[in-house]
């Protein structure tokens, strides 16, 4: 049927849109299964979260494999939460779902930290491509919170700043799955990515 996909910075209400469209969905009382990435375990494991911790209980999984496996034959509305985690093999899978009829509601980061693409798990696919083949996208900004003195930037963000350094022990060498603490909104002019970040793996937030 359709293939929506949610995306943007962190901070700009990736999550709260797509609990939006789950509620409107459950009001046609179509058969719906949601999915989140079990690295996202910040608020809950066993449900979608926002940042406000408004949730809905999800089904963990770690890989687009975990999802088939949990895919029942006659569910209509397919949910999948923080997308740019799983597998390059999410891609086709949305696209297959989609072609048969059902609609497809995904959420995730379309940039890295460095302001690239984000990868896929073990792939060379980025969400770019996800994003290309999708029927409707609904593209999120957040607020920059860049400050110069007391004086708060305010432009609309669409970049991801990671603020935390990659050699201290909060940012680990893989996925760094944080809030506030280790990430700020940023416009394009603030957004700097962090030196000697550049040559990291490209699989993080």
């Amino acid at each position: 049927m359709t293939l929506k996909v949610i995306t943007g910075p962190m901070f700009s209400g990736k999550s709260d849109e797509l609990l939006r469209n789950i509620r409107k969905h459950k009001v046609t009382k179509k058969k719906m299964q949601i999915f989140k990435h079990g690295f996202d375990n910040r608020y809950s494991k066993e449900c979608l979260s926002s940042h406000d911790k408004v949730k809905i209980e999800a089904i963990n999984a770690m890989t687009s494999e975990d999802i088939l496996n949990s895919l029942e034959p006659d569910t209509e509305v397919i949910v999948v939460d923080e997308v740019q985690f799983f597998d390059g093999k999410i891609v086709d899978l949305c696209n297959k779902w989609a072609d048969e009829g059902r609609e497809v509601i995904v959420a995730g980061l379309n940039l890295n930290f460095m302001g690239e693409p984000f990868r896929f798990a073990d792939s060379e696919r980025t969400m770019a491509e996800l994003l290309a083949k999708a029927d409707k996208i609904i593209k999120l900004s957040a607020i920059c919170t860049y400050k110069e003195g007391l004086r708060m930037c305010g432009r609309p963000a669409s970049r991801t700043q990671r603020i935390v350094d990659s050699k201290s022990p909060e940012a680990p060498a893989e996925i760094l799955v944080g809030g506030p603490e280790q990430y700020e909104a940023r416009c394009r002019l603030h957004h700097k990515p962090i030196a000697g970040q550049s040559t990291l793996p490209n699989r993080r937030v």
